[in-house]
């Protein structure tokens, strides 16, 4: 299971995408600018089967999710992700 503390403090999201992994899972956080200038940014949160990382992977194998880009919203995030493993990885072990 993904804890909260595995996660880096909503600053380090600012500048930096971070990837990581769990089992069979492997995931992506970035911030994300919305088009609409009126619209704040999110949280993009990509997950996808591994063995390979993002750039090789098909993109229709790619899952995602936005969330609010706030420490609440990583949280909220890592939430997801816990369900997302649940969900379409649990088996493929």
């Amino acid at each position: 299971m993904i804890q909260y503390t595995d996660i880096f403090n909503i600053n380090y999201y600012k500048k930096e995408i971070f990837h990581g992994s769990y089992k069979s899972m492997r995931y992506q956080i970035k911030k994300s600018e919305k088009k609409d200038a009126d619209e704040s940014a999110v949280l993009l949160v990509t997950t996808w089967p591994g063995p390979y990382n993002f750039e090789t992977t098909a993109q229709e194998q790619n899952q995602y999710c936005e969330f609010e880009f706030s420490n609440d919203g990583l949280k909220q995030a890592v939430d997801y992700l816990n369900q997302q493993y649940q969900q379409h990885y649990l088996t493929q072990r």
